[in-house]
């Protein structure tokens, strides 16, 4: 194993836990200081890594040249012992190179708060300037990217739009956006915000404060690092607290958690709405089209080109908002009839021999897993198939939300496939536990998966109890090896929905 590879390898730990030490080393010790096997993704060298990296190589260099002389007496004598010495202690810390990352970060973190803070002052100062911009903030636990592109694809049908791209949701990161790209012929913004801790959202509404603050959602994304519920709603709502002086605030009606708590943040001159799934009429699934044909009101009929039943509520919110801005109703049906499946979010992608392959990649919260099951079951007519590692970052609630999913998955799927973890037993645990289980499965099929001398499994065989319908389950060590065996368990005409994907972090 190469000695930079195991460099490249804890920088991209470090990376992917956004350079927060007390994560970073957790996940080593969970991981090994070592890697092991094939990584999903890899190191980005933006220029926080580089600096990170250039600086712990000063280190490196610097200590050994520091210890030799030392142990030479200040280089008065040359000591070939001293020598060999000083070169092992080299070395040795190339194989533990996350001490001199972490010292590398802990020096440069005062400079990188400090450029941090210019730029963001420099986005405030920026926005200040363009009294004419409309200023609409997304935040939830889920569905924000969706509402996102939903609103910009419909308000871009009279205005000048920009929305925060994909993975651009944090202070800085948006501050950088606002600077390269903001101008006087921008008329509407469009801000994800995304949350880790309490706090998060309230920086964001300092730069961009919302003239219109829609709140998506709340369950329990995110549990794992906020601890309690609590914690959670309060951290989403500060994009209402936060919002501006009579601001309009769009909640999620069908969301128990929002109409549950809303009262406790707005101010007196807040102007609330809501908006929901069933704001529209003659709701139809076409599954030839893949679209959700519905009527609104002052906008008529409309064909939806997305999958999830949620977007109609998304919808009702892009109208309502449209409605304010002063766009026409012929507007609004044009920006409407514009939408595009979002990529990586119940994304439809034809493939051969007439198979329908729907990536939900980028969606790993319960509403969203229980949404893709709901879709799944609307092709009755076809074989469907399920291929998940489950959800992260929701902590003590893991185990329930988990053998839920088993429990929806039991009575609306043909297919599921597992990636071992300390999550997906649950799912297989409901599943048993929902219908009876026809075989034990043991035993390997001779067929070789892409000439990997990987064997594919025996399914666990399921029968739905007082039906004829089976239900098979498969098991994989990595994803890796389920996305190679998955041509192999495939069938013509079927429905494949690939649920969630998990960062090397959580594997």
């Amino acid at each position: 194993m190469g000695l930079f590879k195991i460099i490249k390898y804890q920088l991209y730990l470090l990376q992917l836990e956004n350079y927060e030490l007390g994560r970073f080393w957790k996940l080593l010790f969970k991981k090994g200081f070592w890697p092991k096997g094939e990584q999903r993704k890899q190191l980005v060298w933006t220029m926080k890594a580089r600096a990170v990296f250039l600086l712990a190589v000063v280190f490196h260099f610097g200590l050994s040249i520091i210890l030799y002389w030392v142990l030479s007496n200040g280089l008065s004598v040359f000591s070939i012992k001293y020598l060999v010495l000083s070169i092992l202690i080299f070395v040795l810390l190339l194989t533990a190179y996350c001490l001199l990352l972490t010292a590398a970060l802990c020096l440069l973190w005062p400079m990188d708060w400090l450029v941090k803070q210019i730029i963001i002052a420099r986005a405030k100062s920026k926005i200040k300037s363009l009294d004419k911009l409309k200023i609409i903030g997304v935040a939830g636990s889920y569905g924000k990217t969706t509402m996102k592109e939903i609103l910009k694809q419909v308000l871009g049908i009279r205005y000048k739009v920009l929305a925060t791209p994909e993975s651009v949701n944090t202070p800085v990161g948006i501050a950088r956006w606002i600077l390269k790209n903001f101008d006087d012929r921008i008329e509407v913004a469009i801000v994800e915000m995304g949350e880790h801790y309490v706090g998060d959202i309230e920086d964001l509404c300092k730069i961009t404060p919302p003239d219109i603050a829609v709140v998506t959602g709340i369950n329990e994304s995110h549990l794992e690092r906020m601890r309690t519920m609590g914690t959670i709603v309060q951290t989403i709502f500060e994009i209402v607290s936060g919002s501006k002086a009579g601001a309009t605030v769009l909640l999620n009606a069908d969301d128990e958690q929002v109409m549950g708590h809303y009262k406790e943040f707005i101010w007196p001159d807040h102007k609330v709405e809501s908006y929901q799934a069933t704001g529209s009429r003659q709701q139809v699934f076409n599954v030839v089209k893949l679209c959700w044909e519905a009527e609104f009101e002052g906008i008529g009929k409309v064909n939806i080109n997305l999958l999830g039943q949620y977007v109609l509520g998304d919808v009702d919110a892009a109208v309502k908002i449209a409605k304010q801005l002063g766009m026409s109703g012929e507007e609004i049906k044009r920006g409407i009839e514009k939408i595009q499946p979002v990529e990586h979010r119940l994304q439809p992608i034809p493939s051969s021999g007439n198979v329908l392959v729907i990536d939900d990649s980028y969606n790993g919260n319960p509403q969203g897993a229980a949404e893709a099951i709901k879709v799944l079951s609307r092709f009755t007519n076809r074989r469907k198939v399920y291929i998940t590692p489950g959800l992260v970052e929701i902590g003590k609630a893991s185990a329930e939300i988990h053998r839920q999913i088993g429990k929806e998955l039991a009575g609306a799927v043909d297919v599921v496939v597992l990636i071992k973890n300390s999550v997906t037993s649950y799912i297989a645990e409901a599943l048993a536990s929902t219908l009876q289980t026809l075989s034990p499965g043991d035993g390997e099929s001779r067929r070789e998966v892409e000439n990997q001398n990987q064997p594919l499994p025996n399914p666990l065989q399921f029968l739905e109890r007082g039906t004829n319908r089976n239900l098979q389950l498969y098991w994989f060590n990595t994803a890796q090896e389920a996305h190679r065996a998955i041509k192999h368990i495939v069938q013509p005409n079927d429905v494949v929905m690939f649920q969630n994907d998990w960062g090397d972090q959580y594997i």
